[in-house]
């Protein structure tokens, strides 16, 4: 904690130095606790967090500099904590851009759903991660290119970030194998978008690692008898192709997005590992989503399909279905002078009817203070499901938050 400390101390110094023309500070304190309604939780926090976030932004000519960290108490964890989120460097000119350091991208079109967002890693270590999509930096230099209306990102990424797994399935694990820090194993990524008076249009090509690792089982030998199974994770290559495009039809947006996963790694089930299989199996796989976006008179209304086809046989697999769908809805107004905004929200997994909603009430009570009460709601289908495993950490929570 204390190196990050020193380093975002270090850095702002640096950014004010660099700043003979324009600085910025702008940032977000506040608490948010959500505490569980389903029976075996009942009464538990499953969140309290207490933070600070801060951002400084600093501009000199052509270049700029970017900064965002954040610290606070875990009240859950009773620990104290502090993160770098983002740094990077910025020089811009009309035709191309730099920018290098530790930087956040959003790919797709979507809301919620990640078809070709596969360039950030993303945060399941909460229930609160699940709907607020958080996403962590990846550590890159970004080349653009930029005429007219057309754009070009060249990403190269030298290191892999990996996702935060769920707090549960971390402690399960014997050992967690990173790639090797090596340039052969350094990430690709480009994207090349067209902004059109009738459309938008981007292609995405991707070759790195998954950033959610593979399992690995084996017995746990002692004294020459076995006394349980050993989980060992670890991560594999992936490549991806992907599009999407956004038409504006009226007063309603339709969105699609599609993407290509060549011989895809996909998890082998536990039983089949232990009687001597491998822990994967190489398949092409196919995602794509169509939505509907609809803004007016304070309403905001957005619908989803998505699907995933997997090729080739399952039976070995951990995933049992080769093809699998799902929707989401989402609704908010905002009322009184737009200083109350309610907004519903969910997920519903197609292949099991499992499903997540988030229910949510936002009140303004300045221009800087605000208030939040709302309720995270998981259910099991026919059977667990993607969303069903969490349904222990449904919850209510609240969020008192200041702006400056």
């Amino acid at each position: 904690m204390k190196k990050v400390l020193s380093l975002i101390f270090h850095l702002s110094i640096f950014i004010f130095s660099l700043a003979s023309q324009e600085v910025q500070f702008s940032g977000e304190a506040g608490s948010f606790w959500a505490g569980a309604i389903r029976s075996k939780n009942r009464g538990d926090f499953v969140l309290g967090d207490t933070y600070l976030n801060g951002k400084f932004e600093a501009f000199y000519n052509k270049s700029s500099a970017y900064a965002e960290g954040r610290a606070g108490f875990d009240e859950t964890e009773n620990k104290t904590y502090a993160e770098l989120k983002e740094i990077y460097l910025d020089y811009t000119t009309d035709f191309w851009s730099l920018r290098a350091g530790r930087q956040k991208a959003a790919w797709g079109k979507a809301d919620g759903i990640d078809i070709v967002n596969v360039l950030c890693p993303k945060d399941y270590s909460s229930t609160r991660s699940l709907f607020d999509d958080e996403y962590f930096a990846i550590d890159s230099v970004r080349f653009s290119l930029n005429k007219g209306n057309l754009s070009l990102d060249a990403y190269f990424i030298p290191i892999l970030t990996v996702a935060e797994l769920p707090k549960e399935q971390k402690a399960q694990l014997s050992s967690i194998e990173l790639p090797e820090k090596n340039i052969k194993n350094a990430e690709y990524a480009l994207k090349l978008s067209g902004y059109f008076s009738r459309f938008d249009i981007s292609l995405y090509g991707f070759y790195g690692w998954e950033d959610t690792p593979f399992l690995d089982y084996a017995p746990k030998i002692e004294n020459g008898m076995q006394t349980g199974i050993k989980i060992n994770a670890g991560y594999k290559k992936m490549a991806m192709f992907g599009a999407d495009a956004a038409i504006p039809i009226g007063e309603t947006v339709l969105r699609l997005e599609g993407a290509f996963f060549p011989k895809r790694h996909f998890q082998t089930a536990a039983e089949k590992i232990l009687s001597g299989g491998e822990n994967t199996e190489e398949h092409n796989n196919l995602a794509a989503l169509a939505g509907l976006d609809w803004m007016r008179e304070g309403w905001t209304f957005t619908a989803q399909y998505f699907c995933d086809s997997l090729f080739g046989e399952t039976e070995n697999l951990e995933r049992t279905r080769k093809f699998e769908h799902g929707t989401t809805l989402s609704i908010s107004k905002s009322l009184l002078s737009e200083t109350l905004k309610l907004s519903a929200s969910g997920v519903l997994v197609l292949k099991d009817f499992d499903s997540a909603i988030e229910l949510s009430g936002e009140y303004s009570l300045s221009d800087s203070i605000f208030l939040e009460l709302g309720g995270y709601i998981f259910n099991e289908g026919k059977e667990t499901g993607t969303y069903g495993k969490y349904k222990d950490y449904s919850s209510i929570y609240l969020k008192a938050w200041y702006v400056f």
